[in-house]
């Protein structure tokens, strides 16, 4: 069972100025319902966190970078805030689980000295990963209702020369995803070519920040040569299918709402009904 998470986090979100000048975007508020049926106020990264724990994760390492230190913040226990009296009851019951979830929870901070791409913030967490199989989650997308998705992903077996799973969504402007080519083999899609941000697009399939990998990633990760360029976790995806590895993907469904504050377009999105 998988176990272990990286959540990279440190990208500037220069996107989203002047509100990310003093909240990282990871931070950002959206609406969710509480246990209790209650609408609650969280930041996006804290409903990432505890989606992955019912899931049955337990170790999580978060990429941070200049000016994410109230990410690290907000994950330290502090007990004086369940003594306000301004919190409801149902206010507090979250905050408790919450608390109760960080406990049982082992969290690893590692600093990103610069945004060198998404692939570079995944590289630092290589001996976090040791030979184990892992997630990836970027700390600016949330899939809210994602069960059944996640049980697929989970699901999944990788053997032999199977290196990751990779979740895909349709979209109407590939331009500004990562973008896959992918062919059918029975009931399976498996992924033949990805190429990141792509003007010319090859398909309407946008690559969508969940992943599951090997540890194989990581020499495919090394093995780019990037550059003055950001290293990209698409190139080496991509490294991983020209070595003759194998890619799986999962198509979400085309009414899953996909949480994403990347950009203030798509962060406005996250309000509509």
């Amino acid at each position: 069972m998988i176990k272990k998470i990286i959540i990279p986090a440190a990208g500037l979100g220069s996107r989203l100025l002047p509100i990310t000048k003093e909240i990282p975007k990871e931070m950002m508020p959206i609406f969710l319902k509480s246990s209790d049926n209650q609408i609650i106020v969280k930041p996006l990264i804290q409903a990432l966190f505890e989606k992955f724990f019912h899931l049955g994760i337990r170790e999580y390492c978060v990429i941070v970078g200049r000016q994410k230190r109230a990410i690290e913040d907000h994950f330290t226990l502090d007990y004086d805030l369940l003594k306000n009296r301004g919190l409801n009851d149902h206010l507090r019951k979250d905050m408790e689980q919450f608390y109760n979830i960080l406990k049982k929870s082992k969290i690893f901070w590692i600093n990103q000295q610069r945004p060198n791409g998404f692939g570079d913030a995944v590289l630092h967490a290589e001996s976090f990963v040791g030979n184990d199989e892992f997630l990836v989650s970027a700390g600016d997308t949330l899939i809210p209702n994602s069960d059944q998705l996640m049980k697929q992903l989970l699901g999944v077996k990788l053997n032999g020369r199977d290196d990751a799973v990779i979740i895909l969504k349709e979209v109407t402007n590939p331009k500004r995803f990562g973008v896959a080519v992918v062919d059918k083999l029975g009931t399976k899609l498996i992924v033949k070519n990805v190429e990141e941000k792509p003007k010319k697009p090859k398909s309407n399939l946008a690559i969508v920040a969940l992943y599951r990998f090997k540890p194989s990633i990581f020499s495919a990760l090394n093995e780019i040569k990037h550059g003055e360029k950001e290293l990209q976790l698409t190139d080496a995806i991509q490294k991983l299918i020209e070595r003759g590895g194998k890619v799986h993907a999962i198509m979400m469904n085309k009414n899953d709402k996909l949480i994403d504050v990347g950009t203030a377009e798509s962060y406005l999105e996250t309000f509509k009904v």
